[in-house]
């Protein structure tokens, strides 16, 4: 198996970050990693905010809390952890980065989430560990979203769609869960 399928195979979701910063180095190889991503025509329709100021993500975790009590009731009752005061959307990841797509480009969507999965797999491969998050978004269709995608450095025309948590993992990996044995069906 060749290094990209192992890395593929390898990495997992982590959820229990340790306090310490990810080394710049590291960060920029996870950046640019995103923005060698393909996009439809080449637009590249991405803009990362990188969020390393605590005040800041708890503001956001605790927008998407408010949220989702209030937009996502059912999520609330199904998911009662989700809006538990201590529960923290990124897991207290020290850095998270978030992947913002331009509103008016309908590829976009996917454009971004090539680029998260590049970062990811980059992440993967220097020994940072990662957790996309799509909840938390929902931060930014609270009261608050705007002035917190100002404070994020979202530009105009530009909506969070995707967030990627990293950092180091407190514990050991865990096992990869089964795979769906029908997952694909050829038709020849």
């Amino acid at each position: 198996m060749n290094e990209t399928l192992k890395i593929i195979h390898a990495r997992r979701t982590v959820r229990d970050f340790k306090p310490d910063q990810i080394k710049d180095e590291d960060l920029a190889v996870v950046l640019e990693s995103g923005q060698q991503a393909p996009s439809a025509w080449n637009r590249q329709p991405w803009h990362f905010s990188v969020i390393q100021k605590v005040s800041l993500l708890d503001r956001i975790v605790n927008a998407a809390r408010d949220a989702v009590q209030k937009v996502f009731p059912e999520q609330s009752e199904t998911m009662p952890w989700m809006v538990a005061p201590g529960f923290h959307y990124f897991y207290n990841a020290p850095t998270v980065v978030f992947i913002s797509r331009q509103t008016d480009n309908a590829d976009a969507y996917g454009d971004c989430a090539m680029a998260l999965m590049n970062m990811v797999y980059a992440a993967e491969s220097i020994g940072v560990q990662t957790c996309v998050v799509t909840t938390g978004l929902a931060a930014f269709t609270s009261d608050a979203g705007f002035d917190l995608m100002e404070d994020m450095g979202v530009p105009d025309g530009f909506v969070p769609v995707y967030a990627l948590a990293l950092g180091y993992t407190s514990k050991p990996l865990p096992m990869a869960a089964p795979r769906k044995d029908e997952y694909v069906n050829y038709v020849r």
